[in-house]
């Protein structure tokens, strides 16, 4: 029986940020695995994420990342072995000649779903037709893109060259009809001072995300503001230690908590009072930012294109530009002492994330395959159980 192959990037107990990815798997599993095998490849296989032990997905360990010749060829012959006809790719290249080996061995869709984030450079009037005239041979060109965000789908047009008539996007988003469990007290868990207004920001601790950011904005603030302000941080990685320290040089680790990973997020930032993300760079916007909307925080972002998509100034949030301290600064200050501007924000946040449901996101996801699989490889016959 052919098989649509579904390639992770990671082992398969990494997790964390990868469950969206997780649940388009198990999306497309439920929609074709009556027509076609549905096969997960990790490069590792450990512990298995519950919702795809669930699904009707065959697990394998196969590394799909490694560009060598060697790997390829490996590869190929796990294509061969499968009768692999469809192969999802996140986050990895829209032409590639080893595309054409994998044609060569059977397989005749190839669909990347793009999550990278940042800006890319723009590319020059020559270059940008080599791309594109690429992107016309079918050997060694994907046959379709999906953008994260509209943001993404743009760029894969301007940057990659890919056709717009190849270019989808299905919309990062949120389980919002799920029930939220209850609000945490932040304060006592953490020992934050109750006459502290909490700023919040959940990521990666790593320094593309811009923690040292709100650690000068923090710093630039006078002592009296200071005192009715607390830093609460919620994530781990590469970066964290170095984060801790910068806070202790600057003199205001009283008033930053580190929490390291925690995994009831959203409970957490119900019990705060703002929200900040100064990334350098998202997919337009990031999934923190969708929770501190659905948590009803007003968010204070750059106005950095690849962050700041799903904030409107002034409705559901602030927009400072991008590296200024003291402007930033200023908007925490105003939603420090204005609580009926920052209700206003948190309210308006709660409305418009409605926006982005994990079920549009889905649909949008089914649609996009529907429409590059125009030859019918995932359904064109029905599979005898």
């Amino acid at each position: 029986m052919n098989t649509l192959l579904l390639v992770g990037n990671y082992p398969s107990d990494v997790g964390y940020a990868w469950w969206l990815m997780e649940s388009f798997w198990v999306k497309l599993a439920d929609h074709y695995h009556k027509y076609i095998n549905v096969v997960l490849a990790y490069p590792k296989v450990k512990k298995l994420p519950q919702s795809i032990v669930c699904a009707p997905i065959q697990v394998v360990e196969q590394d799909f990342i490694g560009k060598k010749l060697k790997d390829i060829i490996l590869q190929c012959r796990f294509i061969q072995r499968y009768k692999v006809k469809a192969i999802y790719f996140s986050d990895q290249e829209t032409w590639h000649w080893r595309y054409a080996l994998y044609r060569l061995y059977g397989v005749h869709l190839i669909i990347i779903h793009d999550h990278t984030p940042g800006i890319r450079t723009p590319i020059r009037w020559a270059k940008y037709l080599l791309k594109r005239f690429i992107h016309l041979l079918p050997l060694l060109s994907a046959d379709g893109a999906i953008g994260a965000t509209e943001f993404v789908r743009k760029r894969l047009i301007k940057v990659n060259g890919v056709s717009p008539t190849r270019c989808y996007t299905a919309p990062n988003g949120l389980p919002l009809s799920e029930h939220l469990t209850e609000t945490i007290d932040v304060y006592k868990l953490f020992q934050i001072p109750p006459e502290r207004k909490i700023l919040v920001m959940v990521a990666r601790a790593h320094r593309y995300k811009g923690i040292q950011f709100v650690l000068k904005c923090l710093a630039y603030l006078s002592p009296s503001y200071r005192e009715k302000l607390h830093f609460l941080f919620i994530g781990d990685g590469p970066d964290l230690k170095i984060f801790v320290e910068n806070a202790k040089n600057m003199a205001i680790e009283d008033h930053c908590t580190f929490a390291g990973r925690c995994n009831n997020v959203q409970s957490l930032l119900g019990g705060c009072y703002i929200a900040i993300h100064p990334s350098q760079g998202e997919v337009g916007y990031s999934l923190s930012i969708l929770e501190y909307m659905r948590a009803g925080l007003p968010v204070i972002v750059p106005d950095n294109p690849s962050v700041c998509g799903a904030t409107v100034h002034e409705v559901s949030g602030l927009i400072y530009p991008e590296g200024n301290v003291q402007s930033a600064s200023e908007m925490i200050k105003r939603l420090i002492e204005d609580e009926c501007l920052r209700n206003f924000l948190g309210k308006q946040a709660k409305i418009l994330v409605q926006n982005y449901s994990l079920e549009t996101t889905h649909q949008a996801l089914l649609d996009a395959f529907k429409k590059i699989d125009r030859k019918k490889v995932l359904c064109q016959t029905k599979k005898i159980s």
